[in-house]
């Protein structure tokens, strides 16, 4: 049986916006469980982020060339997000450049966190 959590007096679906004895979002109260599709609870998803953009490299270097320069050389990934900023700086917004894809889902129990970002199980 799945556990759901449980949700609590210092709960951090309790906004100051709602009740202050029930989750903002599912409005169950405290003491009662989360509802499955409260967005309080939480999963680990591993998804593939990808950006077409274009740079400039050597004339002279070949397919092989800069793919082994992004990959294997001393090229760090840190720089891409220089080149992300440069564009977002140029286009003011990155959607037309961005696409992500799901790559493996947890089938853990929900969890969720507390306002320190500790998960509370």
């Amino acid at each position: 049986m799945l556990k759901i959590p449980i949700v609590l007096p210092n709960d951090n679906g309790i906004r100051s916006a709602g009740k202050s004895n029930e989750c903002f979002y599912c409005h169950q109260k405290i003491g009662l469980p989360h509802k499955k599709d409260c967005v309080i609870l939480n999963k680990k998803v591993k998804l593939k982020y990808s950006f077409e953009i274009e740079v400039e490299m050597p004339w002279s270097w070949d397919n092989g060339q800069i793919l082994f320069h992004r990959n294997d050389g001393s090229w760090c990934a840190d720089n891409a997000l220089d080149e992300l900023e440069k564009l977002s700086d140029k286009l003011g917004c990155l959607c037309s450049v961005f696409s992500a894809e799901i790559i493996s889902v947890s089938d853990k129990p929900p969890y969720r966190k507390d306002d320190k970002g500790n998960i509370i199980p």
